[in-house]
């Protein structure tokens, strides 16, 4: 029987039964009552609710050997898409969530950095790479680091994505009243953890085309309250 957190989750998303093994180990090594087990695990898959579905349509149509997830927190795309594509999985992020007890009998490799300032620490490329609900972070112009990580993908290497849709979210003003006021990455500029921006559908999917992507699918996942955008890119 499912412990009773995954049973919250969406039923075409839990209908693939590696998400829920996933979560099920993610919740052991966290520990019952802690944060992934009684809230955050509720919450992600609607975050991103269409990338397991295309991940697992890739891996019917593409060898993949090594998958990246920037911002992977807990790890939970990163253990199910290094699984579905029997990949090695990488993971950069300037938080530490994964726990040793899920990551090491996974072989996931996990490594603290800041994607907009540090460079990516390994220097073979990468097939797959994921990035959900860390664009809105970014503290700077995202272009730059959009386009750093267009070249850690191998050519043909897709690249999925999800963030807020600001037609339901809403502006965010406090930092940027506009992206092109977000200033270039820079090692001495302050760094915050908040939502900077939150990014329409025009202005996402041209930063991801400046950046050298071409987008293959795009939809929406409902997040909580408001709606997230879901959308898988190609280096072209």
């Amino acid at each position: 029987m499912l412990p009773y957190f995954l049973l919250f989750l969406a039923a075409d998303v839990l209908s693939d039964s590696r998400i829920a093994q996933v979560q099920s180990e993610i919740a052991k090594a966290d520990g019952v009552k802690g944060y992934y087990a009684t809230t955050y695990s509720k919450e992600e898959t609607l975050y991103w609710k269409n990338i397991p579905e295309w991940i697992r349509e890739d891996a019917a149509n593409r060898k993949v050997k090594r998958v990246l997830d920037i911002g992977c927190g807990y790890g939970t795309l990163l253990g199910y898409a290094a699984q579905t594509y029997s990949a090695a999985g990488f993971c950069l992020d300037f938080n530490d969530y994964m726990r040793p007890a899920f990551s090491t009998p996974r072989n996931l490799t996990f490594r603290k950095g800041n994607i907009e300032l540090d460079a990516i620490p390994w220097k073979e490329q990468f097939d797959t790479i994921v990035m959900t609900e860390v664009l809105e972070h970014f503290n700077f112009y995202p272009v730059p680091t959009l386009q750093k990580i267009h070249a850690a993908l191998a050519p043909g290497g897709v690249f999925f994505l999800s963030t807020p849709d600001e037609k339901e979210w809403g502006r965010e003003f406090k930092y940027y009243k506009t992206v092109s006021a977000m200033p270039m990455p820079d090692r001495t500029a302050k760094v915050v953890d908040a939502h900077v921006f939150i990014y329409s559908k025009t202005e996402v999917t041209k930063l991801l085309t400046d950046a050298g992507f071409r987008i293959e699918k795009f939809d929406y996942a409902p997040g909580v309250g408001h709606r997230h955008f879901n959308i898988m890119a190609v280096r072209q």
